[in-house]
């Protein structure tokens, strides 16, 4: 029935203690650093963010690191109204958008948190650019979010 929210307890966690590999590790070496980096596929030209180290096109082994710009276009995007932490959903206070933006230099698309002043403000197609956290820690998050640009 429409209006009707149904709770679930999804038995997850997202916690692990393995090593991420040397292209993954040089991405969050490069958000540490308030960059962007991809790989560059040596056969094709296709540059994957985050980075791979296989093409998916040619399968060809990537390893050549490039820098991607930090502007780029919203091409697709939702509307979070809940978070899952360990495996609980919560509601939210405020929805938020999850977005899929195309940078510049790149073939893939890397997503990303969308802040706006307004939810009906976000448009696929809008430019926006990416935030970083003040001090920068070497992790995922350090890339805090995108905006409009």
């Amino acid at each position: 029935m429409p209006g009707n929210v149904v709770r679930a307890r999804v038995p997850i966690t997202f916690s692990y203690k393995n090593r991420v590999g040397h292209a993954l590790e040089q991405y969050i070496n490069g958000l540490k650093e308030k960059k962007i980096l991809g790989v560059k596929c040596p056969a094709c030209k296709k540059v994957y963010v985050p980075p791979r180290t296989v093409c998916g096109k040619c399968h060809k082994p990537i390893d050549q690191m490039v820098e991607i710009g930090q502007e780029g276009i919203l091409k697709n995007f939702t509307t979070a109204h809940v978070t899952i932490a360990n495996g609980e959903i919560t509601d939210v206070q405020q929805p938020y958008i999850i977005g899929m933006i195309k940078l510049p230099g790149a073939s893939s698309l890397i997503s990303g948190i969308i802040k706006t002043s307004s939810v009906p403000e976000v448009k696929t197609g809008m430019k926006v650019k990416a935030v970083w956290k003040e001090t920068t820690q070497g992790d995922y998050n350090d890339l805090a979010y995108f905006e409009p640009a």
